[in-house]
Parts: C-alpha cells; structure tokens; sequence
C-alpha cells in the first residue's frame, strides 16, 4: 500500500501502538543511548541513521510518534517532517537539534509538537512524549 493511501484510512491509526516510537538520528551513539533508554522504558523502537532510511521504515512500520534530528545527511530532519506531514497526518514528531537558528520550528510544514535542543534531559524528553502519546 502506497503512503497515500495510508494516509487517507484513518489519519491516527498509529495510535493503537501507543509506545512504538521511531527515532532519527545520524548519530550512532545518541541512537544507541537513546534507543537503550526508551526500550528500559518499555517502548517498542525503531532507529533510522537518516531521513532516507525514516522514510523507508514508516513504509513498513507505523510508530505511534517519530524523534528525528534536524542536521543529517541524504534527507534533513526539516525534509522528513514535511514528509511525515503529507503522508501521516496527525502522527507527532519531535524534533531534536544542536543547531536550534536551523530550525525554524513553526514555518509552515515544520510543525512540531515539541523541540529539544541537544544536549537534552532524557527525563524530561520521556515526560514529554508521555504526555504527547498519553501513556
């Protein structure tokens, strides 16, 4: 099934797999820290070194929310948001960043439900997707 099929079922179908996140990140050892701590939390992950592999794991796989760094190679977090935007409408996204002046979080088609700026409290991010996915 095509991603624009997908998208026009039900736009939050993702929901029934409430703690099943995708995280992005062309960085292996924040997806290695971060994947160990939300899997300690007792969340289903996915990783995707870049905004290229993102867009091929959500042709397969249907998270509840995405975590996607701005700065990557191949495809940006910015273009992977706006991807997400058309194809999975109403799935949230968080976004991630060491470069904060990159992003500019609510041009339109890079709304996002929230911004951490990196470093980042890992406590506070889970707090926050908690509430998000309302788990």
């Amino acid at each position: 099934m095509s991603l624009e099929k997908e998208s026009s079922i039900v736009t939050d179908e993702f929901r029934k797999n409430k703690k099943k996140i995708l995280i992005v990140d062309d960085d292996e050892t924040i997806l290695h820290i971060l994947r160990r701590f939300f899997v300690g939390q007792g969340f289903e992950v996915f990783v995707a070194k870049d905004g290229a592999e993102a867009q091929e794991r959500l042709r397969t796989e249907t998270p509840a929310l995405v975590l996607t760094d701005i700065k990557m190679p191949s495809i940006s977090g910015i273009d992977l948001i706006r991807f997400i935007r058309r194809h999975r409408k109403g799935m949230p996204i968080i976004a991630m960043t060491a470069y904060p002046h990159l992003f500019p979080e609510k041009k339109k088609g890079n709304e996002v439900e929230a911004c951490f700026i990196k470093p980042f409290d890992v406590h506070e991010m889970i707090s926050t997707i908690e509430k998000i996915l309302g788990v």
